[in-house]
């Protein structure tokens, strides 16, 4: 049901695909252009170095190798990587002060470049918000500058918790690579793949009501944050389910849908499944909270019974 309900706004409010698409390609091109320009510089002699042992021609030969279903090929083409990956080492060693350089760019970008782009969660989620508050249709554009303290504040702190966080799990997904890498690589990627998946739906589900409740109610941001989980608390394990649902799909829509259009889907999931997340946790805000809700400009949902019912 909440799926559902979110999907049917998602399309009912799909205009907000093509400006929150805009918004995502200007915030990325930018970002694109003066992070790859700068790690170039720092990495360029780690890059020759990986580009001399032919590293990424390699690489494509063991993702072809994962398709053709011959085990022997499989094995020699990982074979290969795992020797790369060795001399890849020996090259980092040789140049730790372009390493120690790319870290701290790379901790930089990372920030901006999330920083950036969740600005846009306000706008988008507020416009969301009023449709389904009010039927009304407000502008992203115009929401963006109106709300631009508010957006800025709370893609502060969202980055402040996202960066850790996401250091943490990828920290874990190295050890599993890392560990379970020598019995099978591909078992390996597969199982560090969807551990991401499910701490991510965890992280979903604890901060669901977050920007929900920051943008309808007189808080502060701490104060809503600290409000979402109490008052979500006792549905985090139901929702964690629902978005390691939500995750899994989303995950193979992307990958198909960027692979058809030849990487330009890429950026148009992402754009479709930010609505999509928005709509997500609006539902649960306004579902928790026993109000009314339309899920399009004629159907009004009342959610005054079960919370259970929900799901």
């Amino acid at each position: 049901m909440l799926a559902k309900h979110s999907l049917s706004i998602t399309v009912s409010r799909f205009s907000l695909f093509y400006k929150f698409l805009l918004y995502l390609s200007i915030v990325l091109l930018v970002f694109a252009a003066i992070s790859i320009s700068s790690m170039y510089y720092i990495m360029k002699p780690i890059i020759q170095g990986v580009q001399n042992m032919h590293f990424f021609e390699h690489c494509v030969d063991a993702f072809r190798s994962m398709f053709g279903g011959d085990l022997a090929v499989q094995n020699t083409a990982f074979g290969v990587l795992g020797q790369d990956f060795a001399k890849i080492s020996e090259v980092f060693a040789t140049n730790r002060n372009n390493v120690i350089g790319a870290v701290c760019a790379l901790f930089v970008f990372l920030f901006l470049g999330k920083f950036l782009i969740t600005i846009g969660h306000y706008p988008l989620a507020d416009v969301l918000n009023n449709f389904m508050n009010s039927n009304s249709k407000f502008g992203f554009t115009s929401n963006l500058i109106a709300h631009l303290k508010k957006s800025v504040v709370y893609s502060f702190i969202d980055t402040l918790i996202y960066i850790p966080f996401m250091l943490i799990v990828s920290g874990l997904m190295y050890l599993v690579v890392w560990g379970m890498g020598k019995f099978s690589i591909v078992f390996a990627l597969s199982l560090a793949l969807t551990i991401f998946m499910v701490l991510f739906a965890l992280k979903r589900s604890v901060f669901a009501m977050w920007l929900p409740t920051y943008i309808n109610e007189d808080l502060g941001i701490f104060k809503s944050l600290q409000k979402a989980i109490l008052t979500n608390k006792d549905l985090i394990v139901k929702n964690w389910g629902l978005f390691t649902a939500v995750n899994f799909a989303s995950y193979m829509f992307t990958i198909i849908f960027g692979l058809v259009t030849f990487g330009i889907g890429f950026i148009m999931a992402m754009s479709l499944l930010n609505i999509f997340y928005q709509s997500l946790g609006l539902v649960i805000y306004y579902r928790r909270n026993e109000r009314k809700y339309y899920i399009d400009s004629e159907t009004i949902i009342d959610s005054k019974h079960s919370i259970k019912s929900v799901y």
